[in-house]
């Protein structure tokens, strides 16, 4: 493990322990670097509450000590409007009687032992799917952009400068057939707040289970950063002591989840559950190669690890990706089939006729917009051997 991923694990740990970090261990630390990586994690806030009690940033640079503190007050600001803002929304939802839930996240926060420790790029909200329109409406009248409107199971309202909502009518696409079907009919589950009109939640015990599985679904695709585990962390630390475990690990079980869940949690565990420098002895082989994985993904994961997962889930023995799983993944991704367009480009799902014409469209305009992509992909599928 680098010194620099090192010292940003052990003043999170400090953050959520609330432990002043030990000065020593901080010496010689290159703090513009330090930031880099937790602003590629999302985690400057809850590292700048940790380093700002020390001598160490006192004595540092004065703009390297601003660019920290910029970081922290705008990650609290930003959740400060965007907590006044849903309200605003949710008062007018119940006015149009639309049910809604807020998600992972703007539940998170809030369970972290200080107020924007934990960062919001936006807020998920599901609600009754029925509703669309006035949906879109209430956030048109309100003077958002629409990012995307019906084209996924989830549209897209923008205001600047920060306001970014994910309104869902589905918690997950079909190509992510167990846990779509899972959670197809997730209303029935739902339990109505006893003091918000219009407004539902999951159980504890389906909640941490949900959580887990937006988890995975990036973890096994592009990757997941740190801020993950810490999220794993603070969920244990809150329901983990009154959670009915035997209900939680059938449900796990069912959806192909109980080892990384495990896995995931003991390491954040011992992450995180002291105020103590982490060191590689303290991790098994395979706790190590799982952290390693984590600490290079950033918050939304690379395209690397996404061209990778893809691949080995073609490749059918489990083994090393042959020449043949990489021209079947290059096949997919020039041709996308229709299974594909059931999630990303509804209006050729609808009419299979426009397949061929979307896929020359595809390559034409998205391959020349997304060509860095394109060049990640294509380098990552050259190395790969």
């Amino acid at each position: 493990m680098e010194k620099t991923s090192e010292r940003l694990i052990y003043l999170m740990a400090c953050s959520l322990q609330g432990t002043k970090p030990e000065g020593a261990l901080l010496a010689n630390i290159d703090m513009e670097a330090l930031l880099r990586l937790a602003k590629a994690h999302s985690v400057s806030a809850m590292v700048c509450m940790a380093l700002e009690q020390t001598d160490e940033f006192q004595h540092a640079a004065e703009t390297t000590r601003l660019k920290w503190l910029d970081a922290k007050n705008k990650a609290v600001r930003k959740n400060m409007l965007l907590d006044a803002e849903r309200h605003r929304l949710e008062k007018e939802f119940a006015e149009h009687g639309i049910w809604y839930m807020p998600l992972k996240g703007s539940i998170l926060k809030d369970w972290y032992p200080k107020f924007g420790m934990r960062e919001m790029a936006d807020n998920d909200i599901l609600f009754d799917a029925t509703k669309r329109k006035e949906v879109k409406a209430i956030f048109q009248g309100r003077g958002y952009t629409v990012k995307g409107y019906n084209k996924s199971n989830h549209d897209e309202y923008e205001k600047p400068p920060i306001y970014n909502f994910e309104m869902h009518v589905e918690l997950y696409y079909k190509i992510y057939d167990t846990f779509n079907e899972k959670y197809a009919d997730v209303k029935q589950r739902l339990l109505p707040d006893a003091e918000v009109p219009y407004r539902f939640h999951f159980t504890p015990e389906d909640f941490y289970v949900f959580v887990i599985t937006h988890a995975y679904k990036h973890y096994s695709n592009s990757g997941t950063g740190i801020r993950t585990l810490a999220d794993i962390y603070i969920m244990n630390q809150k329901l983990g002591g009154t959670l009915n475990w035997e209900y939680v690990d059938s449900e796990l079980q069912g959806l192909g989840i109980f080892s990384y869940e495990r896995e995931s949690r003991e390491l954040a565990q011992k992450l995180f559950g002291s105020a103590e420098l982490p060191t590689e002895a303290n991790l098994s082989e395979a706790e190590q190669q799982m952290l390693a994985y984590y600490l290079g993904a950033s918050t939304y994961g690379t395209i690397e690890n996404r061209t990778l997962n893809k691949m080995r889930k073609l490749q059918p023995d489990g083994g090393a990706i042959t020449a043949r799983t990489k021209r079947k993944y290059l096949l997919s991704r020039i041709f996308p089939g229709r299974e594909w367009c059931e999630a990303y480009a509804p209006t050729v799902y609808k009419y299979p006729v426009l397949l061929p014409f979307f896929w020359v469209w595809r390559l034409a305009v998205k391959g020349v917009k997304r060509r860095n992509i394109v060049k990640q992909e294509l380098e990552t599928i050259k190395r790969e051997r």
